[in-house]
């Protein structure tokens, strides 16, 4: 079981998933998932060094009979991100749409994994994905997306992700 909660600042992500990966590596789960929960706190503590300008760190993780992992920032959101590289969502759900779909805001010639592989394996693991950003949200589940408009602007990009813990083979998801 493990049950973690903290408040990072930025500059510090690097040395905290460091021991955030030491306390889920003495979880006694299965190889593979173990690798998917590294991969998905990696991959959004990537996405925040590259695009966030974030100051701090929100970092929930709790394991026990489920899996929740929750990932907040106080950056510039998503859509802010992609017209800073010139790339023009038109509102805060084609961002997060984008974001879902791999589009990367790093160079148009690349690809952005890390939200489309996490979103791969929260549909395999039929688990429930919510990113939320500016005015809007998305909720990924039993493979649909439901979009939500917010009456107040939300600060960053938040991402949930909750699944039962299954068995699953972490290299045949990823390809």
């Amino acid at each position: 079981m493990l049950k973690y909660k903290r408040k990072i600042l930025f500059k510090k992500l690097d040395k905290e998933f460091t021991n955030i990966a030491r306390e889920i590596e003495k979880l006694k789960l299965s190889k593979d998932f173990l690798q998917f929960i590294l991969y998905a706190v990696s991959e959004l503590f990537a996405n925040i060094e590259e695009h966030s300008r974030a100051k701090q760190v929100s970092v929930e993780i709790k394991v026990n009979k489920d899996c929740l992992i929750r990932v907040e920032d106080d950056g510039i959101g998503l859509r802010k991100s992609y017209l800073l590289k010139k790339i023009f969502p038109k509102d805060d759900v084609s961002a997060i749409e984008f974001a879902l779909s791999g589009l990367s805001t790093k160079n148009l010639q690349e690809r952005g994994y890390g939200f489309y592989t996490i979103r791969k394996f929260t549909e395999t693991l039929r688990g429930k994905m919510i990113v939320e950003t500016g005015l809007a949200s998305a909720i990924i589940e039993k493979n649909k997306i439901q979009f939500k408009n917010f009456l107040k602007k939300k600060k960053g990009v938040a991402v949930e992700v909750k699944t039962k813990i299954k068995n699953i083979n972490f290299y045949e998801i990823i390809k």
